[in-house]
């Protein structure tokens, strides 16, 4: 009978390794944006390359809203940035993150874009579900399907600061 016998010792390389988890975590959850929006893609017959979208823009919540703007999907980015559970925010428009501090104009040029049909970015006043103002970047993509006819709205939010 023979024993094998294991060395324990420090682990002196888990700050490296750490970070190549994280960055793994991360590629995953990139990677299952992408499939969930490719298969709104496949089911609505979209033009666009999802995967070039995503990656050549930074993001951290994604929000999909049909073109009477309400959402019809959310990533766990938009969750954990808002507050909103994805089932509450299903349905609604995403007006409902704004308030008194929003500003006017910012959000009269989104609508005016999106009344024409074209891409937009801006920096709102956003609030959190605890009633927390934040300040994000929100560009929105008009997702055209085949025969260029819009189909729906993908907004790709980053936060910028918090306000207190």
């Amino acid at each position: 009978m023979s024993t094998t016998k294991t060395l324990i010792g420090p682990l002196k390389s888990w700050d490296i390794y750490s970070v190549s988890l994280d960055r793994q975590a991360q590629e995953f959850i990139r990677n299952t944006e992408i499939a969930i929006l490719n298969e709104f893609k496949a089911r609505f017959n979209w033009s666009v390359d999802i995967e070039e979208l995503l990656k050549n823009n930074a993001f951290e919540a994604l929000v999909l809203t049909n073109t009477k703007q309400e959402i019809e999907w959310v990533n766990k980015g938009f969750v954990k940035m808002s507050g909103y559970p994805i089932n509450f925010s299903k349905g609604k428009q995403p007006k409902f993150l704004q308030g008194e501090a929003s500003s006017k104009e910012a959000l009269n040029t989104i609508r005016e874009n999106l009344k024409q049909e074209s891409h937009v970015k801006e920096r709102v006043i956003n609030y959190r579900k605890n009633g927390e103002q934040y300040i994000c970047d929100i560009e929105i993509f008009p997702i055209r399907d085949r025969e260029d006819k819009l189909s729906h709205l993908l907004a790709l939010e980053k936060e910028v600061y918090k306000l207190h």
